[in-house]
């Protein structure tokens, strides 16, 4: 999937979690279904909140998730937001630590590789980077 069908389809998805203006999806495709995953988990997080309070008049609601950047940095997944809770602070903490061990490329499972650049690779891609 490209760059610009997968930013479509999940601002049109999660049309709430993109609203505002944000700093787009700077990371490789093998990541993009982290992502979809933890955008989906995240906003069915907020809606049963707020559901809950509302209909039944119980707990705390949520506040809207506002994607603000996503990235890759050092070799690793950054998901930049503001709003949500603390469940959804350990969402992007698992995302994150998923990413960590996912090729950025193809989404197998991966490796921090230096050598420049830091990455997380497969064995497949990083022979492929190697050979560059």
């Amino acid at each position: 999937m490209s760059y610009d069908d997968f930013s479509t389809r999940m601002e049109q998805k999660y049309p709430k979690m993109f609203a505002d203006r944000y700093g787009g999806f700077c990371i490789g495709e093998g990541w993009f279904q982290i992502i979809e995953s933890l955008c989906a988990q995240i906003q069915h997080h907020i809606d049963w909140k707020n559901e809950q309070k509302e209909k039944y008049d119980r707990g705390e609601g949520c506040d809207q998730v506002t994607v603000l950047q996503i990235k890759e940095k050092f070799g690793g997944l950054r998901f930049y937001y503001s709003g949500g809770d603390a469940s959804i602070d350990g969402m992007v903490r698992m995302a994150e630590s998923w990413a960590s061990r996912s090729c950025e490329v193809c989404g197998k499972p991966g490796e921090s590789r230096s050598g420049g650049w830091i990455r997380t690779l497969c064995d497949e891609h990083e022979a492929e980077h190697q050979k560059q």
